[in-house]
């Protein structure tokens, strides 16, 4: 006899995105937000530097990385030791990145008329 999972939905949903070893945190707060925030976290893991993360996010989490990344590094004399840092990382709204990108679009449009 087949049973019907059924999938349980808590919002808001957050999803972590990652670009090297700089992390971000996107969230949904409803259903019609979770496929663009999908989106968004697969565009801002690659070209991260196109929108300004810090200025837009609600708030911060904190995460540790090697800040290193994988590379040895000479800290206080300590030779062959992987520096660890504790960093902090935005929270972005889809509907904050969703605002960003029409701007920036508008903004492109107005200067750049095509003609």
């Amino acid at each position: 006899m087949k049973t019907r999972k059924r999938i349980r939905k808590f919002f808001p949903l957050d999803f972590y995105g990652a670009d090297r070893g700089w992390r971000f945190v996107i969230r949904a707060y409803n259903t019609s937000e979770v496929f663009d925030a999908l989106m968004w976290r697969s565009y801002l893991s690659v070209r991260r530097q196109d929108f300004n993360l810090l200025r837009l996010a609600v708030e911060t989490f904190s995460y540790v990385s090697d800040y290193s990344e994988g590379h040895v590094a000479e800290i206080s004399g300590s030779h062959g030791t992987l520096m660890r840092v504790k960093m902090l990382g935005p929270v972005v709204e889809v509907g904050a990145l969703n605002k960003a990108y029409l701007e920036k679009k508008r903004i492109n449009a107005d200067c750049c008329p095509v003609g």
